[in-house]
């Protein structure tokens, strides 16, 4: 076997240590595919006790699966006839719970194990109705007799005696046996109406609201022991709009009448205080801050002339409001505005022509999913960050849809379930700074200090479905060409891979059917230290050590799924 000499080796290698490189890259690593099998569907995954549990589709039937992130192992949970996709997990007490889409559906409970995965006796729900989280209970339409309102607080539950058609989706709980609920009388106009139900009989309040009020799924918050209900009416041409608010103790008033308004439309709360759009007596529409008591108005803002504010969402450090134009400004026309808690505008954050980003808290900070729209050339771009004050030098999503942003705010991690665009399979991916050694360490490697030798990385797809990396050395050594290659198997999530690499030789150019010579030359490690920087390990089979720097020649396809 052939070895190095030490003045082959300066020639081959440059010999570093290995140094600290302020990390900035951002990137979707993949980390879970189908099973064999088995397709994912584009129902939102659930980050649980370090775990993800997802949905796949196999025929004709579904199956629940739970990714173990510790070991990386897949296990089925439980079978499927039917799946609604358009249903969520909810945790509730350590537990997660879902519903099946048989009719009638059963809820079911689960712990991340097949044993401890099973329908909970007597809660049955009709298909079409909702499974609502609120106040760390759970609401459904009960498929009993009377199509009632089912509560649950992991080990009881009630129904309330709904006399009318139920509106889960609007519920509004105290706890268990102190719940609002708003039904529809569909046999007399569709007449809404409003009741609370409590242990010691109920509260009607559909004959204090205006005739013919609606209450709208979007529009129920509740932040406290308080519940915010946004009521609308239209009487011929009267239109009336305004946030009702039912506190668990004391009397029921209307938030805009109270502070001198013609009505409100959103509330929300923000460090401690709350914040609502509406408009004033005189018809202008503001951003105002409410005093925690819900008394008096500190603050307003107005949005910019032929503008209206139209949406409220928070970060950690930013109440976000987006304005948008009206039906007679043509072309439309919106902004989004950032604001602190004593409502001082945030210069260098938003714009015209910025749509708000969504939010996602994790356990150290929040991770935020924006579209930024260009109206003059009618280009969308889709980024994701961890840094709501540099948005757009996030990491842009391309030759893929983004369908779901997986968080928990007991774990520091993001992941996304993907679409590919091209083949239109489902996968999910982990948000990371440092590339895994897969797909994204595809490319040809180099340092520029030795001209004529790097290294080059080839992704490959086997029948079985399994995929490799092929990994060749392009070296010389005394004044002739050293070629190495190995193979790598590669099972996501893998930060760094280990590999035998072999020197082939011993024969003509073109020469056929004659095996080479195959010798073990060294075994490597590579991991990547940013989207372009890789950091080679190489041992030799008489155990001399080097650590390598490569960089990756120019690949603009590479920066599609990578970003410094």
């Amino acid at each position: 076997m052939n070895h190095l000499s030490a003045k082959t080796r300066h020639l081959l290698l440059v010999t570093l240590l290995f140094s600290a490189f302020a990390v900035n890259a951002l990137t979707l690593n993949p980390l879970i595919e189908a099973p064999d099998g088995h397709t994912i569907i584009n129902q939102e995954p659930l980050l649980y006790n370090d775990q993800i549990i997802f949905i796949t589709k196999q025929d004709s039937g579904y199956s629940l699966w739970s990714f173990d992130l510790s070991n990386h192992n897949y296990t089925m949970l439980q079978d499927f006839d039917q799946f609604n996709p358009s249903q969520n997990f909810h945790i509730i007490d350590g537990y997660f719970y879902f519903r099946d889409n048989n009719e009638p559906s059963l809820i079911w409970r689960s712990d991340g194990t097949p044993d401890g995965t099973s329908p909970v006796p007597g809660l049955i729900t009709f298909r079409d109705s909702y499974l609502q989280p609120q106040n760390n209970l759970l609401f459904a339409q009960w498929a009993g007799e009377n199509s009632d309102i089912v509560g649950f607080d992991g080990s009881n539950y009630r129904s309330y005696g709904v006399q009318h058609f139920p509106y889960e989706k609007a519920v509004c709980a105290f706890s268990l046996n102190d719940v609002i609920i708003p039904s529809t009388n569909v046999f007399v106009g569709n007449e809404q109406h409003l009741i609370r139900y409590m242990n010691q009989g109920s509260i009607n309040y559909t004959s204090d609201l205006p005739a013919g009020f609606r209450i709208h799924e979007n529009g129920v918050w509740q932040f406290g022991n308080t519940c915010f209900y946004f009521i609308t009416s239209q009487v011929s041409s009267q239109y009336f709009y305004d946030v009702l608010v039912i506190p668990e103790s004391g009397d029921t008033f209307f938030l805009g009448e109270r502070l001198g308004f013609t009505g409100l439309s959103q509330i929300i709360q923000f460090k401690g205080s709350y914040f609502a759009t509406g408009r004033d007596s005189e018809g202008v529409n503001q951003l105002i801050k409410v005093s925690p008591d819900l008394s008096q108005i500190e603050k307003k803002v107005y949005p910019e002339n032929y503008l209206n504010f139209e949406m409220l969402t928070t970060s950690q450090d930013y109440l976000i409001a987006f304005e948008r134009s009206g039906g007679n400004v043509s072309p439309p026309v919106w902004a989004t505005k950032y604001y602190d808690e004593n409502l001082s505008l945030i210069s260098g954050l938003g714009g015209h022509f910025k749509w708000a980003p969504e939010i996602h808290p994790t356990a150290e900070g929040e991770t935020i999913f924006y579209t930024d729209y260009n109206i003059y050339t009618g280009v969308r771009k889709y980024i994701i960050t961890t840094s709501i004050d540099d948005l757009e030098n996030g990491f842009e999503i391309n030759g893929q849809v983004l369908e779901h942003v997986i968080t928990n705010v007991s774990s520091p991690e993001t992941y996304t379930l993907m679409r590919d665009l091209t083949s239109g399979i489902y996968s999910i991916h982990h948000l990371k700074q440092l590339p895994d050694m897969g797909s994204q360490s595809v490319g040809n490697w180099y340092n520029p200090d030795y001209q004529g030798q790097g290294m080059s990385v080839v992704e490959g797809l086997r029948d079985d479905g399994s995929r490799y990396l092929f990994v060749t050395l392009y070296l010389f050594r005394d004044g002739q060409p050293l070629w190495l290659a190995g193979v790598a198997e590669i099972n996501y999530p893998q930060p760094e891979i280990t590999l035998e690499l072999a020197e082939y030789n011993g024969l003509g150019l073109w020469q056929a059917d004659t095996p080479a010579n195959v010798d073990k030359f060294a075994d490597i490690t590579l991991s990547m230290s940013a989207c372009h920087q890789m950091m080679m390990h190489l041992v030799t089979v008489d155990n001399q050590t080097f650590n390598i720097e490569l960089q990756r020649m120019v690949n603009n396809d590479i920066n599609l799924r990578c970003k410094d």
